[in-house]
């Protein structure tokens, strides 16, 4: 027979009571990376490049940018983008068309002029 409890007048099942303690897991190592931001009074670039476990760069092509718009508002948060097509960002660095047509989907012309002054950083630096 079940232990039970009666409350005004009704009967119930004991639960059973656990010593609940909580599981605390254990946290990986981060990530090391190296880091360049750049910011205007329209745009911010976040540019990173990551580290493999053995505290090795990973290949050629480990740049990200992300790209923050604070001219546009949606929801509340400044627009952003992430880019990390290293063809893409050399592609604009010697001004192939196609690079600079959809780069201009999310830039202005200061826009523009202001990635590409980022991206001859990042040539400068060997990151691209």
């Amino acid at each position: 027979m079940e232990d039970r409890i009666q409350i005004n007048g009704v009967w119930y099942a004991k639960e059973e009571v656990h010593d609940f303690q909580p599981t605390i897991s254990q946290l990986e190592p981060g990530i090391k990376y190296d880091g360049f931001v750049f910011e205007s009074n329209l745009y911010a670039f976040d540019c990173t490049r990551i580290y493999d476990e053995d505290g090795n760069l990973y290949k050629d092509g480990n740049v990200s940018i992300k790209f923050t718009d604070k001219s546009v508002v949606h929801d509340i948060t400044e627009y952003q983008e992430h880019w990390d097509n290293v063809d893409w960002m050399r592609a604009l660095l010697i001004n192939e068309p196609e690079a600079i047509e959809e780069a201009m989907e999310s830039l202005c012309s200061q826009g523009f002029a202001e990635l590409k002054e980022v991206l001859t950083t990042l040539r400068v630096a060997a990151w691209i």
